[in-house]
């Protein structure tokens, strides 16, 4: 065979290659899961900026303030998602867009607002020095914030939704200007802080408004019939959720109570930098769920969606082993401590993906049940052995605790997805 040939036929092949890769894009799973990987990352990318420079421009007292102020808005907003999150997804197909974007935006902002409400009246019960009690805008200023940032998520979640992941991309962009907000409202203090936050929830609120008015007609009534389908499988993940998200935010008070503080801000610095690894599968899990809720072929796309986690999850566990060194340094040199932990949580992200990639397979096929018993397992073993192996053996207690408790997950998700017929 000529050499010439030979040259052609491998710019043949990888012309194809091409070719194939520019076809597999424009496929709603790939593409979806790109934009909503590419939101992510910005987000992430942003928030390590944001509290990167937030530490060097203030002291320790406003920062940590800053953060109280910001993890409670985040917990309101999670209180008030009544596991809307879910079922506009399941069910914007069934019951149609405008019924229910214009139900989930309506309630969980109401429902954000009361809440909030009540918040602050038990910061005035029960925290009298709180800097929200004493002033009055303060507080106006934090329920401001929380009803934006629960438009920034509900809407968000509609972008994913609509499969229009390419508009949540755009909404992470323009919260991202809030590392920008840090250097003109130093003089603030903690509100400095809170209030880049605060600014940048009410922008990208508003831009994500704008961009579904041009999509779909927003009157913010409630559909009562897609209340009473979408009920159960609502209040199923709401609970589920609520069961997956509260052992890591228990765990600081846990380490913090049996080893101490400096524990707890290395466990926190080693759990955000090992998240890292999980932006792409949990993105291609995301689209997973969306694409499965619009009745594509749900075995086909699980087989590319952990073809493409393989590929995207081994590299980056290689390098986050070697490498996590590394990025520890750049929050400090005491947090070089938390390697051996960040390690172990590293070595973990197989398991811990794999249960991943099953949530949106119970989601789609309805199983709330199910999911709510696997996420109560996960809760039940992950705080049980957490407080055992911590007592034992320090910080890496909690590192062998989570492997452990996401392998038992995985033994237990293959053997009921096979006698269940899940997929």
């Amino acid at each position: 065979m000529s050499k010439p040939y030979l040259l052609d036929s491998v710019k043949t092949k990888t012309a194809l290659k091409v070719d194939n890769l520019f076809l597999s894009m424009r496929e709603p799973l790939y593409r979806n899961s790109v934009y909503l990987l590419l939101g992510r990352l910005l987000n992430v990318g942003a928030g390590f900026f944001f509290w990167l420079i937030a530490a060097r421009l203030y002291n320790t007292e406003d920062v940590g303030v800053a953060t109280a102020l910001i993890s409670s808005v985040t917990l309101i907003v999670f209180i008030s998602s009544f596991g809307f999150n879910f079922s506009m997804i399941r069910f914007i197909r069934i019951s149609g867009k405008e019924n229910v974007l214009n139900t989930s935006i309506s309630i969980t902002t109401l429902a954000s607002v009361i809440v909030g409400i009540a918040y602050l009246l038990a910061l005035m019960m029960f925290f009298e020095t709180s800097a929200l009690v004493r002033d009055a805008s303060y507080g106006m200023f934090f329920l401001l914030t929380v009803v934006m940032h629960s438009i920034f998520y509900i809407t968000g979640e509609s972008f994913k939704a609509l499969r229009d992941t390419k508009d949540y991309f755009m909404q992470n962009t323009v919260l991202s200007a809030r590392v920008l907000l840090l250097f003109p409202l130093v003089f603030m203090g903690s509100f400095g802080i809170f209030g880049a936050i605060g600014v940048t929830y009410f922008l990208a609120a508003m831009y994500s408004i704008l961009v579904l008015r041009r999509k779909m007609k927003l009157n913010y009534s409630i559909d009562r019939d897609f209340l009473n389908k979408s009920f159960r499988f609502s209040s199923g993940n709401y609970v589920s959720n609520l069961l997956y998200e509260s052992p890591s935010l228990l765990m600081p008070p846990i380490i913090l109570a049996l080893i101490g503080k400096h524990e707890a801000a290395l466990y926190y610095i080693a759990m955000a930098v090992s998240t890292l690894i999980w932006i792409a599968p949990m993105s291609l899990s995301a689209s997973l769920f969306i694409e499965g809720s619009y009745g594509e072929n749900l075995k086909r796309n699980v087989l590319r969606s952990g073809k493409a986690i393989l590929l995207v999850l081994v590299p980056s566990i290689i390098l986050m082993y070697f490498f996590g060194g590394i990025v520890l340094e750049v929050f400090g040199q005491d947090y070089v401590e938390a390697l051996p932990l960040l390690h172990v949580l590293v070595l973990s992200s197989f398991f811990v993906t794999l249960h991943d990639l099953f949530i949106p397979i119970l989601n789609v096929k309805m199983k709330i049940n199910n999911l709510v018993k696997m996420n109560l397992i996960r809760f039940c073993l992950l705080l049980g052995l957490s407080y055992v192996l911590i007592k034992d053996y320090g910080l890496i207690g909690f590192g062998y605790a989570w492997m452990l408790t996401h392998a038992m997950l995985t033994v237990i998700t293959v053997w009921l997805s096979r006698k269940e017929g899940w997929i």
